[in-house]
């Protein structure tokens, strides 16, 4: 048994470096995107054929670096290590609602710099950078949603288990029924924006994304703290 828990304790940290490697490949992935931007707005003459190329490079490889961390996700042997240590369940499920409720403060900036390339765009006055910033915040509201679903979830089904009792279950049908009532609201809001000014609705789009997927991440958060007594 003992040689059990060392291989899987083994098997965890090399999961655990890989994941970080990932997640440090699509930061870089994700910073190419912005200076690719700048270098469009230099007036090189290589600048834009560059910045082209940066960007795709820079989306390839934050496509890749999420494909690859889906392969490590936490398994089976996260459950085998975490449990000789005690109650993971509880803490697997609290990680998880307390990165739901501190993903929508930490976009907070991209969202703001998407919004005024939808802005840019809807005028006219787009740049390449005004592009790369637009396309993040679907991408950030996407994978918020994502999670509140389970649906980021490609460990084993022992770590499924772990995320799909009646409890969590419950919280996920609440959250997502709440992102839905503020998607609902939102398009109102957004639809009598367009009829006074097309462009304000264009540029409020991000926005409503980001709301709509942050109240689903801060409800399923909320019902999370009340049901642990927090």
């Amino acid at each position: 048994m003992s040689d059990e828990l060392e291989q899987a304790r083994a098997n965890e940290r090399l999961r655990t470096r890989r994941l970080w490697l990932a997640a440090g490949l699509g930061g870089l992935g994700l910073t190419a995107l912005p200076c690719a931007g700048l270098l469009w707005d230099t007036g090189w003459p290589l600048g834009e054929p560059l910045a082209v190329i940066l960007g795709i490079i820079g989306v390839g490889v934050v496509v890749a670096s999420v494909a690859w961390a889906g392969r490590y996700m936490p398994n089976g042997d996260t459950v085998r290590v975490e449990n000789a240590k005690g109650g993971y369940r509880d803490k697997v499920q609290k990680k998880r609602a307390v990165s739901l409720a501190l993903m929508p403060l930490t976009s907070l900036f991209l969202v703001y710099q998407g919004t005024l390339g939808a802005w840019h765009i809807a005028n006219g006055q787009a740049g390449t950078q005004d592009w790369s910033m637009v396309c993040l915040s679907p991408m950030i509201s996407l994978f918020l949603l994502s999670m509140v679903a389970g649906l980021d979830n490609r460990g084993d089904k022992k770590m499924k288990r772990l995320l799909e009792d009646e409890l969590t279950l419950s919280f996920r049908r609440d959250a997502l029924s709440v992102a839905l009532g503020v998607a609902m609201v939102g398009l109102i809001v957004v639809f009598g924006l367009g009829l006074w000014r097309p462009e304000a609705a264009v540029a409020a789009l991000p926005g409503l994304m980001f709301v709509t997927a942050s109240a689903a991440g801060l409800r399923y958060w909320q019902l999370d703290r009340r049901a642990s007594g927090g």
